[in-house]
């Protein structure tokens, strides 16, 4: 959903910054959401990706730096898969290297998407968690999980009695690196390549499973096997009460997003799905750990 954001809380983009840059070359749009636009464009000779925040808005320049910090994090410490090399960052402006390939989907809840490419962010996502991240802004928890449960609760968003399995299982393992934002728009296809996903300003250490609960529940929408594989990929590898408690964390996530959005989002449909879904992923962790 790239909805409009309120006007105070738009800039200006940098254009400046990116037009006064030696080296840089516009070329076309790529995307446009309610916090940053992206530009493809040629680097001193390199195919690259500008980046553009657009939004003043704290959590997203926090996400923003972050990014740039993760960029930073790869170039000293490369990973096992492909990452962009980052040419530029500014206080607004990002520039990092083209990867082949393109996003299988723009849509949040993305129609249902070819087997290969349900396996190749599976299997993306499941490099990401057997990887040890360097000391730094990637090996740090992604957020304050027991807070962010209490927070729910506190608000009418979880049942009381959820709370303790939850928190139980969000600390009963040691964190995993993580992406923290595996849409299909942040994923890369390219023919006779791997499946790459890019943007990591939600990057950090997150519970096991808890990429694969979010992954699921985005696809499961449209694909309720895409879900049902998550959930076994979680099993196999002893996840899966980590992977039932974040479900529920991330439905209970997106029920606050859609009813913040309501009057802009009038999909009553979807809105009715998530709350079953959130029933139904209760019940299931219930049924597993018991709530009192």
């Amino acid at each position: 959903m790239d909805e409009t954001a309120s006007a105070s809380s738009q800039v200006p983009a940098d254009v400046g910054a990116l037009d006064h840059l030696p080296g840089w070359h516009p070329g076309e749009q790529l995307r446009r959401t309610d916090k940053a636009v992206t530009i493809a464009g040629r680097w001193h000779g390199h195919d690259v990706v500008a980046k553009q925040l657009t939004s003043s808005e704290r959590h997203w320049v926090k996400r923003f730096t972050h990014e740039v910090s993760s960029y930073r994090a790869f170039t000293d410490a490369p990973p096992p898969w492909p990452v962009p090399r980052l040419h530029h960052a500014g206080r607004q402006v990002l520039i990092i290297e083209r990867l082949p390939g393109k996003s299988p989907h723009t849509d949040r809840y993305p129609p249902r998407l070819p087997g290969r490419i349900v396996t190749g962010m599976i299997d993306a996502l499941t490099g990401f968690a057997a990887w040890q991240p360097p000391p730094g802004p990637l090996s740090m928890p992604a957020t304050d999980w027991p807070a962010r449960i209490r927070r729910y609760a506190a608000a009418g968003d979880l049942p009381d009695d959820v709370q303790q399995p939850l928190l139980e299982a969000v600390t009963s393992a040691p964190l995993v690196f993580g992406h923290g934002d595996p849409l299909a728009s942040n994923a890369l296809d390219g023919a006779g390549q791997p499946l790459v996903f890019v943007d990591y300003e939600f990057a950090g250490m997150y519970p096991p499973g808890a990429d694969l609960a979010l992954l699921g529940l985005w696809l499961g929408r449209h694909d309720p096997g895409a879900e049902q594989r998550c959930a076994q990929i979680a099993a196999a590898s002893g996840s899966l009460s980590r992977y039932q408690a974040m479900r529920v964390l991330w439905l209970a996530r997106e029920q606050r997003l859609y009813q913040d959005l309501f009057d802009t989002v009038d999909d009553r449909k979807h809105r009715q799905w998530l709350d079953d879904q959130a029933v139904d992923a209760i019940a299931v962790l219930c049924l597993a750990v018991g709530c009192r």
